[in-house]
C-alpha cells in the first residue's frame, strides 16, 4: 500500500486557518467558559447561617461518627472575605490532633469553631421506605445523667491512674 501526501486546496477563495490555530483558541475559550461558570456559581452562593448547637450534642455527633463511620456536615463560626457563610465541611471525624483541634475528613478544625453539625445516614436504595424518613440518630440523643457521669468519671480515673506502664 502506497501512502501519498495529503494536500488541501482552497475552495471558493476560503483559506482555512489550520488545526494548530483552531486547537489553541478552542482550548483557551473552554478554560474561559469554565472559569466564568465557577465564578458565577461562587458569586450566587447564599448559605443559611444555622443556629449554634449545644456542645454535648456536638460531642455526641463526633462520637457517633467515630464509632459508626458516619459522614458529618460541619458548619463553622467563620465568614469568608465577603461576609458570607463558608461552605460546610464534609467528612468523617478521625480524631483530635491537639487538645482542641479536630481532623474531619482531611481538614483541621478548631473545636470551639464548630457552629452546627449534622450526621448524614446514607442508606441503600432498596431500604424499607418507612425507615427512609427517620434518622437513627435524632431520637437517641439524651443528656447524661449525673449518676451516669459519676460512673464514667470513676472509670476514666481508674483507667488512666493505674500507674502501670508497658515497657
Amino acid at each position: 500500500m502506497k501512502r501519498t501526501k495529503k494536500e488541501f486546496f482552497d475552495y471558493n477563495e476560503y483559506r482555512d486557518r489550520g488545526m494548530a490555530y483552531k486547537w489553541d483558541t478552542a482550548f483557551a475559550i473552554g478554560e474561559l467558559q469554565e472559569g466564568i461558570k465557577e465564578s458565577s456559581a461562587e458569586s450566587s452562593r447564599d448559605l443559611e447561617r444555622l443556629p449554634q448547637q449545644d456542645r454535648k450534642y456536638i460531642e455526641y455527633c463526633l462520637e457517633r461518627s467515630m464509632k459508626h463511620n458516619k459522614i458529618l456536615e460541619v458548619q463553622l463560626n467563620e465568614l469568608d472575605e465577603l461576609g458570607r457563610v463558608k461552605e460546610p465541611i464534609w467528612g468523617n471525624f478521625r480524631g483530635f490532633c491537639d487538645l482542641d483541634v479536630l481532623l474531619i475528613g482531611d481538614q483541621y478544625v478548631d473545636y470551639g469553631n464548630i457552629r452546627y453539625i449534622k450526621i448524614h445516614d446514607f442508606r441503600k436504595w432498596l431500604a424499607d421506605p418507612e425507615d427512609a424518613n427517620t434518622s437513627p440518630f435524632e431520637d437517641q440523643y439524651t443528656e447524661t445523667k449525673i449518676s451516669e457521669q459519676v460512673k464514667i468519671d470513676a472509670a476514666f480515673t481508674e483507667y488512666f491512674t493505674d500507674n502501670e506502664w508497658i515497657e
